[in-house]
């Protein structure tokens, strides 16, 4: 059988995005165009899926009040669901964006109960999970969850054969890699914070990559916001940097970006194709407003533009 992609937000939002022509302090700012959108980093990864014609399943806590609103925001866009009901409402994230400036307000989300918490095991462990299937978690943790939880999910569903891959930052990450997931996907910024170091030379990551690959996990993805991403593996050293674009909002591009890889690798694509498509895909969101993904065929075109170089020598990161 085909193998299924199941995507975990345990944080996920609503996301809303003001336009506004300028920012301006201690003055009226007036707004031109709303946005809202479902959020999440699990569930942008399954709305990206559905742009590429790829199905998955998307796990996620469902708020009381506002959950009926979130899950009318996901029919519309055919994205399949695992509900937790919980008490309180999913978090809502306020994006000010103007052509100089964006201010970006989130909420810390809902305190999780331990009985919401143990329904979330109860549900997972009970999925018809197969051999090959992928799990993906992404995202911050709401209140009431330990930083550990992504490392406890790989530890209680490696029973399965399924691959695991972790999109995380500081923490959760850290406690992450200590159970060796298939593949993990922070951005610089993130990475930082995992290790309590600032990253300024391409040496010191290109160490700090290999170093994670000798602890056991196959596959670092970095991404490097429009300086592209990087690829390494215990026999790859590739980077790929996006063609430009209209720019219109960053945010989402990471969670494209590892959506875009995954439809590739789980397609028996080699590394260096997975990697070119994936930051076609994150260049393409870019070019979408709020957290709205973008369209195949503008991944397609898109696509040309990408090359990908091995051992990139004098790669700027910041």
């Amino acid at each position: 059988m085909t193998p299924l992609i199941y995507t975990i937000s345990l944080n996920s939002s609503i996301d809303f995005s003001f336009y506004l022509d300028n920012i301006i302090d201690e003055d009226v700012n007036r707004i031109k165009k709303i946005k809202v959108d479902p959020g999440g980093k699990g569930i942008n990864i399954s709305r990206m899926l559905k742009k590429l014609g790829e199905n998955s399943i998307a796990i996620t806590f469902l708020g009381k009040e506002n959950g009926k609103f979130y899950k009318n925001l996901l029919k519309k866009e055919k994205i399949k669901i695992i509900p937790i009901p919980i008490k309180d409402n999913l978090r809502n994230i306020y994006n000010f964006i103007s052509k100089e400036k964006v201010l970006r307000f989130n909420e810390k989300g809902p305190l999780i109960s331990k009985q919401e918490l143990n329904k979330f095991w109860e549900i997972l462990l009970n999925l018809n999970f197969k051999k090959g299937d992928f799990i993906v978690m992404s995202g911050s943790i709401p209140p009431g969850i330990k930083n550990n939880i992504y490392a406890e999910i790989i530890k209680k569903t490696r029973k399965f054969k399924v691959f695991h891959i972790v999109d995380a930052d500081g923490n959760v990450l850290k406690e992450s890699i200590k159970e060796k997931p298939l593949i993990i996907k922070p951005n610089l910024n993130e990475l930082e914070r995992c290790f309590g170091i600032k990253i300024e030379k391409f040496e010191t990551l290109k160490n700090i990559c290999i170093s994670l690959i000798n602890s056991g996990i196959h596959i670092i993805l970095i991404t490097l916001g429009k300086n592209g991403a990087i690829l390494t593996t215990k026999q790859n050293l590739l980077y790929s940097k996006p063609p430009e674009v209209d720019f219109k909002s960053s945010i989402g591009c990471g969670d494209a970006f590892l959506s875009g890889f995954l439809y590739e690798l789980k397609n028996r694509k080699n590394y260096e194709e997975c990697l070119r498509f994936a930051v076609a895909c994150g260049a393409a969101k870019a070019e979408k407003e709020g957290t709205e993904m973008p369209s195949f065929s503008k991944i397609k075109k898109l696509l040309k533009y990408v090359e990908v170089y091995e051992n990139p020598l004098n790669l700027i990161l910041s």
